[in-house]
């Protein structure tokens, strides 16, 4: 469990940093101590809320992410289930109906968290900004709590077509850190800069799970001057997305590049000048990380040529398989559906069978992604097959821009999906049946008015879009058509 391993440390090495929050250090001592008084002040203000028999789930409302930190591992520890939000509003819209608790800290004050929490009966613990100053009992785990799944739910980034939640189970999970500590790079020396990513993303909450798993440290930056710690720390790992990273096209920000950092960026393709820049300003080690929230990091690869940013070299130790439409793998060199083997036991999202039965099966988790192996073992991501594009690392949900241009151009259906180009850049392409035709001028004003964000944009007038028999637009099929007619 992540607390014993803290506390390894702490004995270990107690005066290391575990964390750095907005440049103010904790070491692992200090962070101990915190752990231990908010586990005491927890199991006070739960006791009289104990349910017999399932303790539940715990919602943190909290944005400091450093005290944030701290409530969910000694809630985790106590039995329950912890969810982040950055909000009273988005509680509501869990969908959860085993809440027990919701936790805030002083240090804060969230608003409609009171309405919230006297409407649904809801215990509502206010932790305080100094717990020294509070009474704090120390008391075990609570009854039972030990044959209880107590875990994180994480939310997806959208990747499936819409926000769903994941279990982490905290005792399985501890089975597969070590190899995602590996295929990272990270150990007891390193210093990892995880930036603002909130408890609830998949990253914001296993890259520091993964340091303090190995005893290294931990840097937050929130709320401002989010490069200070690239010129104020030795960092040796920073995780990043890549509209994260758009500020090193600033020529007036002051940066230092660090050649022995590695800056590993997840969550979508990056443009070739983006990381020339990257490369130029911060670091020669950029890596493209291939990971999801659901099956967790498949593989890092190192940028070295410009072919890297398409081929992804898979870790020995997962496994990915293109197949076809009947789960058959697929040889190298041909488009397929990509699927990912799980590895920490996770079979679907909460309150979702039906999403759960289209993208998990048989021990696969299955992105929605097209893709394709070179005969030297890389992969290469080929676009979507479900309705979502990836720009620059945000998810976008093609149905509304659809939806939109189909009125706005009055045709018979639009598809958007994105296409590679050789040399270049993923591109926005827009498949349009209609029976009459559609002049340039149309066209660049619909663009203009619902595609600014894809910059580029390529139309295609088609008199029908392939479609199954229910109707529906087979969207692997039309982006296999528009490949032909671009050879």
């Amino acid at each position: 469990m992540l607390i014993e391993r803290i506390m390894a440390q702490a004995q270990a090495a107690p005066q290391q940093p575990a964390l750095v929050h907005n440049g103010v250090a904790w070491s692992y001592a200090e962070f101990v101590h915190r752990l231990l008084q908010a586990r005491g002040y927890l199991s006070q203000q739960l006791a009289p809320a104990r349910h017999p028999s399932a303790p539940g789930v715990a919602v943190l409302c909290v944005e400091h992410l450093a005290q944030a930190w701290v409530l969910g591992i000694a809630l985790r520890d106590l039995g329950l289930t912890t969810v982040s939000v950055a909000s009273a509003q988005e509680i509501d819209g869990l969908g959860l109906d085993d809440i027990r608790c919701v936790v805030s800290w002083a240090g804060e004050n969230p608003p409609n968290l009171a309405a919230l929490t006297l409407r649904t009966g809801w215990a509502w613990i206010k932790v305080p900004e100094d717990l020294g100053n509070a009474t704090v009992i120390d008391e075990p785990a609570w009854p039972g709590s030990t044959a209880h799944a107590a875990g994180h739910i994480i939310q997806t980034s959208g990747t499936t077509g819409a926000y769903k939640k994941i279990l982490r189970d905290a005792a399985v999970e501890t089975s597969t850190l070590d190899l995602h500590a590996d295929i990272n790079g990270i150990d007891a020396s390193s210093l990892v800069f995880v930036r603002d990513f909130p408890l609830w993303t998949a990253g914001g909450y296993r890259w520091p799970l993964l340091s303090w798993h190995r005893g290294a440290t931990v840097v937050f930056q929130q709320w401002r001057d989010f490069h200070e710690p690239l010129l104020s720390q030795p960092l040796t790992h920073v995780f990043a997305t890549p509209m994260t990273l758009m500020f090193v096209g600033d020529p007036e920000l002051p940066l230092r590049r660090n050649d022995a950092m590695r800056l590993l960026v997840t969550g979508g393709a990056m443009p070739r000048a983006l990381v020339a820049a990257l490369q130029q300003r911060l670091t020669r080690q950029v890596y493209t990380v291939l990971a999801s929230t659901e099956a967790l990091t498949v593989g890092a690869t190192l940028v070295e040529k410009l072919d890297d940013l398409a081929w992804h070299r898979v870790h020995p130790a997962r496994e990915a398989q293109v197949v076809d439409e009947a789960d058959q793998p697929l040889a190298a060199g041909q488009v397929g559906l990509l699927r990912i083997r799980i590895l920490d036991g996770v079979n679907g999202y909460l309150g979702d069978e039906a999403a759960s039965r289209e993208f998990f099966r048989d021990g696969y988790f299955y992105p929605g992604d097209l893709a394709v192996f070179h005969a030297d073992g890389r992969l290469a991501l080929c676009g979507r097959v479900t309705d979502v594009i990836n720009v620059l690392g945000n998810k976008i949900a093609t149905a509304p821009i659809e939806a939109a241009l189909q009125t706005r151009l009055e045709v018979d259906a639009v598809c958007l999906l994105s296409l590679p180009k050789a040399g270049a850049d993923d591109e926005v392409h827009i498949a349009i049946e209609s029976g009459r035709a559609l002049s340039q001028a149309e066209l660049q004003a619909a663009a203009n008015d619902q595609l600014k964000i894809f910059g580029q944009v390529h139309f295609h007038l088609l008199k029908q879009l392939p479609r199954n028999r229910m109707g529906k637009v087979l969207r692997l099929a039309l982006r296999q058509q528009l490949l032909a007619g671009q050879a």
